[in-house]
């Protein structure tokens, strides 16, 4: 058996190697207000967020469960651009004043039943949750109120051939058919979380200024770019995602998803973060995710203090590394939050 032409290997390393980031944060010449104006603009332009903002979504409660400190109900969104997003909202037993709210977007795999903390998937099939993945039954626990919406290509937002034939996802289908448009799903799935704010913004039990976003892996993936696209969420924490691209979906195998036309010639992962920024940010990694190697966290981190150091919010950016692999660690997340509420 012959080899392969390592050839194309290279091409395509050298091709990364040039890439511009024109927007690096190490880059820019003017003040950090100005790099974040001009870098959440264009890549608001680059995954074609399209977001309007000024209504507040329909949303309809189709069910309720009493789960004893807390009841979760069964809710669809009917976003601006027609898509009917579903979701689980975790409500806390007793509301006596605004409490904090916590969207829990989730990672690969059954959908928003993972952080909601259902026992089937939606197929009706049951399903094991493992790696403190239930985080928005944690949240509920904690007195907020949780959103765990079902992100676009995921559970009952499949596509329907996809779903038929049991593919668990329909992400490689919707971002080749998003880009075809000039659009991206990751750009799709921050447009939900925006519309989600407009919603709990609505509500009169919510505390608007303690909006935090928390979700793992793919759910990670949509927390940083959420959190770096619309500064209402007042924290973040995203766990086992934030890295380097060039050290975790570019030196391996990652869903379609992760990916938008451009993207590293106009900034690296540290950078999308950097938007965040002066605002409290938990990052959260596994000592051994083999797929956002723990080494591309500490690059990245060490790049995005800089960013935290021009506004002299040093103390607003944690890292936590758990012990383990590719999962949710929530060792920190919770009195993170408590810890920094009204200090962004």
């Amino acid at each position: 058996m012959e080899k392969a032409n390592i050839s194309l290997h290279r091409r395509f390393e050298e091709m990364l190697d040039r890439a511009e980031l024109r927007l690096s944060f190490d880059k820019y010449t003017g003040s950090v207000e100005d790099w974040q104006t001009e870098l959440r603009s264009e890549l608001g332009d680059l995954l074609a967020v399209d977001y309007a903002g000024g209504a507040v979504p329909e949303v309809e409660i189709l069910s309720t469960r009493d789960m004893g400190d807390y009841e979760r109900q069964y809710i669809r969104m009917t976003a601006p651009d027609g898509v009917i997003v579903p979701a689980y909202k975790l409500v806390p037993e007793s509301i006596d004043e605004p409490v904090g709210a916590v969207l829990c977007p989730h990672g690969h795999g059954p959908g928003k039943v993972i952080p909601a903390g259902v026992e089937q998937d939606v197929k009706g099939r049951p399903i094991e949750i493992k790696g403190e993945r239930d985080y928005a039954v944690q949240a509920a626990r904690q007195g907020y109120i949780a959103i765990s919406p079902e992100l676009r290509g995921f559970g009952e937002l499949m596509l329907e051939d996809d779903f038929e034939a049991d593919l668990g996802c329909s992400c490689q289908q919707l971002n080749m058919r998003a880009i075809m448009v000039g659009k991206t799903i990751l750009g799709m799935r921050v447009y939900d979380s925006m519309c989600w704010v407009d919603y709990l913004r609505s509500l009169e039990e919510v505390d608007n200024s303690r909006l935090y976003i928390s979700g793992q892996s793919g759910g990670g993936t949509v927390t940083v770019f959420s959190a770096a696209m619309d500064p209402r969420f007042a924290q973040a924490a995203p766990s086992c995602y934030f890295c380097t691209f060039r050290a975790s979906i570019l030196a391996m195998r990652h869903c379609d998803c992760n990916y938008a036309p451009g993207m590293l010639d106009l900034c690296e992962m540290y950078d999308v973060a950097g938007l965040i920024a002066p605002r409290p940010m938990l990052v959260i990694a596994g000592e051994k995710d083999p797929i956002f190697p723990i080494a591309g966290v500490y690059e990245a981190y060490e790049k995005l203090q800089t960013v935290y150091a021009a506004f002299g919010a040093k103390d607003n950016l944690e890292l936590y590394v758990g012990p383990e692999e590719h999962r949710y660690y929530s060792a920190r997340v919770w009195d993170f939050f408590v810890e920094h509420a009204g200090g962004n």
